[in-house]
């Protein structure tokens, strides 16, 4: 994908594409840092406009963050979260447990005048027990199983937020294997949207939950019972 076809996919989500430059920039600093430590697997700039950028601005397409607290689990080197904050007016936490990868967007995001993105080191279970209900929004691409996920997420959420779990092609399974815990959790299934990128056609769904209901104090557990 060319910028110019980046460009034309974000115009169709009705996403700010005269952003693209930033979003570039971020791109060609995260590949720089890559040589140095890893941080994606993907390397090439065509591909990482799509499966990185593009797949990361799709969250935007089903609810406006603006002025709303919104939290990226597992943010790894920022995506979707630097992209969201990039390309809406939202306060953004960027969550991960790797010091390096967040150190990096930290550096980046002060540089570059992001005062919209507070990077934290943690793990996401322990985060959650000290900032309950405290979200309007939650989004997560690419780290764990959404049964694992939700348990993570819900209790960050107000009541009344959602969760929006970009998921490949096992997205449609995994929700299967969610439904008990998600009405333990306190949440309902929204939507489920199905689609694939345009270039590489890969398969995506996204899953979005709404919290209705408060998250009973004993989660999140320990990371290890989770797993279980």
């Amino acid at each position: 994908m060319n910028k110019s076809e980046l460009i034309l996919e974000l115009e169709k989500l009705n996403l700010d594409a005269s952003k693209v430059d930033k979003l570039e920039d971020y791109m060609l600093a995260t590949l720089k840092a890559n040589e140095s430590f890893n941080l994606t697997a993907i390397k090439e700039v065509e591909k990482f406009r799509e499966l990185m950028i593009l797949d990361s601005a799709f969250a935007l397409k089903y609810f406006d963050f603006s002025g709303k607290k919104v939290i990226d689990i597992g943010t790894g080197a920022g995506y979707p979260g630097m992209v969201l904050a990039t390309l809406s007016n939202g306060e953004f936490t960027l969550l991960d447990s790797t010091k390096k990868k967040i150190d990096f967007i930290s550096i980046y995001a002060t540089e570059h005048a992001y005062f919209n993105v507070k990077p934290v080191v943690d793990r996401a279970e322990l985060y959650a027990r000290k900032h309950r209900e405290e979200y309007d929004f939650a989004v997560a691409r690419a780290v764990s199983e959404l049964p694992i996920l939700l348990e993570l997420v819900l209790p960050l959420l107000k009541v009344g937020g959602y969760f929006i779990a970009l998921k490949g092609s096992k997205g449609q399974d995994e929700l299967k294997a969610s439904k008990k815990m998600l009405d333990k959790l306190g949440g309902e299934l929204y939507q489920v949207d199905e689609y694939e990128l345009p270039e590489s056609c890969e398969k995506r769904v996204n899953i979005i939950v709404k919290k209705i209901k408060e998250t009973p104090r004993k989660y999140p557990r320990e990371y290890s019972e989770i797993i279980k």
